[in-house]
């Protein structure tokens, strides 16, 4: 499992980089730098998350899993969306299978109307939520720790969930549905902070560990496990919330750009 989500990691860094090459040298216009500092970043934290040497620190100490997850889906997800990199991946492609795609995004066809479907808020946050709290119940969060297959699929699901989280708020292309409102989005936002600051004062607050593994490899680091896991999820609480709110100031700053256009014109 491990090296077919590190051959799909590189498979997609590659088409992005085609597509991005490709652009700049025909006669549509290019990407511009935000979104390949975007790309960049995104690309940069999965490869991290998924490295070998922070898997290794993140089966010692919670701390070091937590900013895995956190990288999974506060960064790595998020980034790479704000890069907008369905269109430039398609052009990274043969022009055969770019053709395939295309037309199984046009209307009235079976992957467009999935797209649509599993992209909306009424979808993506309580999948998004389920999928955060679940993977921190002790039973599936030892399960992961014991097996290295167990361990890449919950990533895997982190990642996704992500992916689906925050596509309704950076709205990437291909859109197949309305823009929702941006009130309608703040108040996703800030009801995804509270699940990831609730979870994560749980695990700060609570004074026994709740993870057996980590009660014999946390001292060898010089962390009783009940601070290990207290700091986890300060991490978690502080940090998580801290990106969620930098995307409501997003949300609220680009429907202002939005609607400024539309007044100057109007005055």
């Amino acid at each position: 499992m491990r090296a077919v989500v590190t051959l799909s990691l590189a498979f997609a860094v590659v088409l992005f980089l085609r597509g991005a090459w490709r652009l700049r040298g025909c006669k549509r216009p290019g990407i511009g730098a935000g979104r390949l500092v975007a790309a960049a970043v995104g690309f940069a934290a999965l490869t991290l998350a998924l490295s070998d040497g922070l898997d290794a620190a993140g089966h010692a100490l919670f701390v070091v899993h937590m900013a895995q997850h956190l990288l999974l889906i506060s960064v790595a997800a998020p980034a790479l969306l704000l890069a907008d990199p369905f269109a430039v991946t398609l052009w990274g492609l043969p022009l055969r299978a770019r053709r395939v795609f295309c037309r199984a995004l046009t209307p009235g066809r079976a992957l467009r109307r999935i797209v649509a479907q599993i992209t909306r808020m009424t979808l993506t946050w309580p999948v998004y939520v389920l999928i955060l709290w679940l993977w921190h119940l002790p039973g599936p969060y030892d399960a992961a720790l014991r097996s290295g297959l167990v361990h890449d699929v919950e990533h895997v699901m982190f990642f996704g969930a992500a992916i689906l989280f925050w596509w309704p708020v950076l709205e990437p292309g291909p859109r197949f549905r309305p823009r929702p409102h941006p009130g309608a989005r703040v108040a996703y936002l800030v009801l995804g902070a509270l699940q990831s600051a609730a979870l994560g004062l749980v695990l700060a607050s609570r004074a026994e560990p709740l993870y057996a593994m980590y009660a014999t490899t946390s001292p060898a680091w010089s962390l009783s496990a009940a601070d290990d896991q207290a700091w986890g999820g300060v991490l978690m609480w502080g940090v998580g919330s801290a990106i969620d709110m930098a995307a409501v100031l997003y949300v609220v700053t680009r429907t202002f750009e939005r609607i400024s256009p539309t007044v100057d014109s109007n005055s």
